[in-house]
């Protein structure tokens, strides 16, 4: 149903937002936590929303993606495609946003 999505979407926003209140041992953890719970929210919006656009997928993937290096790189990991997959390595220079 389309309000799930929009309630996921918020629930994840609300949930990210209440992260800031928690007293972790590692500041990473923080990070981590809000930046897949805003993963999550956004995907689902993308992809479960009214109208929402299967030719969209490959930007929203990509946008996931790079959410989660960004999250990932303090930690010292990254990203990367399978060997042979033929995907992209997940860039700033992956987006094309026009």
């Amino acid at each position: 149903m389309p309000e799930d999505a929009e309630r996921l979407n918020r629930d994840c926003f609300e949930l990210s937002r209440r992260i800031a209140g928690l007293d972790f041992c590692v500041p990473e953890a923080a990070t981590l936590v809000r930046t897949l719970l805003r993963v999550v929210g956004r995907v689902v919006i993308e992809a479960c929303a009214p109208g929402a656009d299967p030719q969209a997928w490959p930007a929203t993937e990509l946008m996931a993606l790079r959410w989660v290096q960004e999250a990932l790189e303090p930690l010292g990991y990254r990203v990367s495609p399978l060997p042979g997959s033929g995907r992209p390595e997940v860039t700033p220079e992956t987006f094309d946003w026009s």
